[in-house]
């Protein structure tokens, strides 16, 4: 029976939130490796291509000696395009492997920029702390990842020699072109046997690291209580934003008194500012209201801006209790409110 003390209930979002900026996530370094193994060699054999490059470099320096002694500018020329054929070679591959260790980082969540994660941690200067962290600490589980990754590269190199022996002790036999084509050929299949166990290893490994991380964060029952409560917001907080929109709510209403072409009120209690533009409005507008104080308000901010008030106490209680700010009137209130409007356009002569 599970206690409440027992981390038991999957982590909420704001735990996952916290973990992450602390930069603890399900993280693969052998996934990455792995995808930057691959891609290196993709792009090494591409770069090699038929070996043309390679035997025309050999071809050349052999030539050169041939000659006899070289001077000191045959000798330069000759370091200057081996180092050519070696910066056409391995530049790409370097760049390839980086770009894909890049990759591999970033689908896996890396980067992270966060002050908890990047921030100067003074227990990590603490130089017994650091001396502590150069000793091996491979549990079971990295011992067993090492002795099958070993074990599948010697029976790739086994599987890969097996298949290629013979062609392979007839190679002194053969030309340069046939004996160049066999060793590449075995090289791309021991190449494939290792990455594609590699691969799979990582894959594996991810789903492990993934699987440690989701325990790592799991909670206890009152841990996942206090998340909650926290998400939800402290109550003098939520009332005290609640009071602020108020405030500014009733800022805005006040605002819109001045567009009101009339107030209609009970005469005390209620206060119903209303807006019609026959150009514009299929139906006048509710821009303003209130009860009480706020009635009393409105009724002053419409002296202020000249605008007529109309003592109607069963209309100003249904204009107030059934219609909401910027909201038209209700088709049941049409009649009444259009007496009111016709009174007022008379009386300002707008018909």
């Amino acid at each position: 029976m599970a206690t409440h003390s027992e981390r038991t209930e999957k982590p909420t979002p704001r735990r996952r939130q916290r973990a992450r900026e602390e930069g603890r996530f399900a993280y693969s370094q052998e996934l990455s490796s792995a995808v930057t193994l691959a891609v290196a060699l993709t792009t090494l054999f591409y770069t090699l291509g038929s070996g043309q490059g390679f035997r025309s470099l050999t071809s050349s320096l052999l030539q050169t000696a041939v000659n006899g002694p070289a001077s000191q500018q045959v000798i330069v020329a000759m370091v200057r395009q081996a180092g050519v054929f070696f910066l056409a070679t391995v530049a790409p591959v370097l760049g390839a492997a980086a770009v894909a260790s890049l990759a591999g980082s970033v689908v896996q969540g890396l980067p992270i920029f966060s002050a908890n994660a990047t921030g100067l941690k003074w227990d990590h200067l603490n130089p017994a702390r650091g001396l502590s962290r150069l000793k091996a600490r491979l549990n079971w589980m990295e011992w067993i990842k090492i002795l099958l990754l070993v074990a599948a590269a010697a029976a790739a190199v086994y599987a890969t020699i097996s298949q290629f022996w013979p062609q392979l002790i007839t190679l002194p036999a053969r030309d340069m072109p046939a004996s160049t084509a066999i060793l590449r050929d075995a090289l791309l299949r021991l190449s494939l046997y290792i990455v594609g166990t590699a691969v799979v290893l990582a894959i594996g490994d991810y789903f492990l690291k993934r699987w440690q991380f989701e325990k790592s964060i799991m909670m206890t029952k009152e841990e996942v209580k206090e998340d909650l409560k926290a998400m939800d917001g402290n109550p003098m907080v939520k009332g005290k934003v609640r009071a602020i929109q108020r405030e500014q709510a009733k800022r805005r209403m006040m605002e819109r008194i001045k567009d009101a072409d009339v107030i209609v009120t009970n005469p005390t209690h209620y206060a119903v500012a209303l807006e019609y533009k026959p150009a514009t409005m299929a139906a006048p507008k509710v821009v303003a209201k209130g009860a009480d104080l706020i009635a009393q308000t409105i009724k002053e901010m419409g002296r202020k801006f000249d605008i007529p008030t109309v003592e109607n106490v069963p209309l100003a209680r249904a204009l107030y209790r059934s219609v909401d700010l910027e909201q038209e009137i209700p088709l049941e209130l049409y009649k009444a409110v259009a007496e009111v409007m016709a009174f007022v356009f008379k009386a300002r002569n707008r018909l």
